[in-house]
């Protein structure tokens, strides 16, 4: 979400999801895996429970999503 205070994202809310930036999709690619969510949460984000505990639920288990292989370059 690029900004948290929008009706979309007050839905998102609404329904138990975390918000998080578009740096967390671009960390994300630039890195082949999927990261935890809590460093990336969007102001406000965090309210949708307590104490902020289920931040990282959104993210699998590291063993469920491997890295995927990159091949070097072949030359031309």
């Amino acid at each position: 979400c690029a900004f948290p205070r929008t009706p979309k994202a007050a839905q998102a809310r609404a329904q138990g999801g975390l918000l998080v930036g578009p740096a967390w999709i671009w960390d994300c690619q630039r890195l082949q895996r999927r990261l935890p969510v809590r460093a990336y949460l969007l102001d406000g984000a965090a309210s949708s429970s307590s104490d902020g505990e289920g931040a990282e639920e959104a993210t699998p288990p590291e063993e469920a999503t491997p890295p995927m292989e990159t091949t070097p370059p072949r030359p031309a």
